[in-house]
């Protein structure tokens, strides 16, 4: 009997801790401006990232940018390459569709790429939209990552530069996309090329 007030104690406070953590959701959906920092790379374009993020390195090796919270789950890389390179790569290999724009065969190079480590199981249409005077396409997909029990919801917004293509991935376990979407789509859409 001596317990029992701990038990009380502690059964009093996880209601408690469940408020606590669905308000902490509430304020991830309602992502404020002031909780983002803009990091310029390499001279070429900027993006906005939420504070809750840090930056690394070991996300995908071909990304000029990384940042991730392991924490809240949700992770952002951008991955850029020459317009021309892409193209001539792609004609090369007789899988350039003259059919298609640059971005969208660029997107669909990416989705490619994307297959060979994941099992999609639901795809959006891409949606065609503008980011800072650029064209642009956003999709959402999710997969069953190889090697991982839960499945991955990512958000890929690929991006027509003047001389890159931009694919722009962010991601989180499926359970919690709704819980980080507007953020995700707050990042893409902050998206600047640097003058």
């Amino acid at each position: 009997m001596k317990n029992r007030p701990a038990i009380i104690f502690l059964a009093l406070l996880m209601p408690l801790s469940s408020c606590i953590d669905s308000s902490r959701k509430k304020k991830d959906i309602d992502l404020e401006a002031d909780a983002l920092h803009t990091v310029s790379i390499d001279g070429d374009y900027s993006i906005s990232v939420p504070k809750f993020m840090n930056g690394t390195t070991g996300l995908n090796e071909e990304a000029s940018l990384q940042y991730q919270s392991i924490r809240r789950e949700a992770y952002v890389i951008v991955i850029d390459e020459p317009k021309k390179g892409f193209e001539d790569v792609y004609r090369d290999l007789e899988q350039y569709d003259d059919h298609l724009s640059v971005i969208q065969n660029y997107r669909d190079a990416r989705l490619k790429i994307l297959s060979r480590t994941t099992e999609i199981n639901g795809k959006s249409e891409p949606e065609s939209i503008k980011i800072h005077g650029l064209d642009a396409e956003f999709l959402e997909l999710d997969a069953k990552v190889n090697g991982l029990d839960n499945e991955i919801s990512y958000f890929l917004t690929f991006v027509d530069g003047r001389e890159k293509v931009y694919m722009i991935m962010c991601w989180t376990l499926k359970n919690q996309k709704e819980e980080h979407e507007k953020t995700f789509k707050t990042i893409a859409e902050s998206f600047e090329l640097i003058d």
